[in-house]
């Protein structure tokens, strides 16, 4: 299969807006995403500093998969934070989100950024499982709070 993976444009938003409303408004996820929700929520991450996309793009040009994150200073050193990280759900387990992770370390080494992180759920759609065959591991020194304000 051929395929594309570079860094995302402006262009690319509408496109990774699309992916990530059919994938998370579906099977195994079910949440209430629309497109025009998705898409404030990349420009979001867009306008933030830091900012770093790439996407996955069949030998056709469509985007099959993406990551979307940012840089963060931390005291002694760079961090990048995963936002998002999406791929079709009929192309899933083909090497397409390690393909972007892949991508994302070459990106990140050359920029002197010495790790990334991310949140996900447990279960669903054994997201965990993925992350952990590709090198990332729970910290147990850090947890995730929240706290309803509505």
């Amino acid at each position: 299969m051929e395929f594309d993976v570079r860094l995302l444009t402006e262009n690319d938003l509408t496109a990774a807006s699309k992916v990530f409303t059919e994938v998370f408004s579906s099977e195994p996820w079910d949440e209430p995403w629309c497109y025009e929700t998705a898409y404030k929520r990349f420009k979001d991450i867009r306008d933030t500093p830091g900012y770093i996309g790439i996407g996955y793009f069949n030998a056709s040009g469509q985007m099959i998969g993406f990551l979307v994150g940012n840089e963060e200073q931390w005291a002694k050193n760079r961090n990048f934070y995963i936002n998002e990280i999406c791929v079709l759900s009929d192309t899933q387990q083909k090497g397409i989100g390690t393909g972007l992770l892949e991508y994302l370390r070459k990106v990140l080494s050359g920029k002197g950024v010495s790790s990334a992180y991310l949140t996900t759920e447990r279960g669903l759609g054994m997201p965990e499982s993925f992350f952990t065959k590709n090198g990332f591991y729970t910290n147990e020194s850090r947890i995730l709070m929240n706290t309803t304000i509505l």
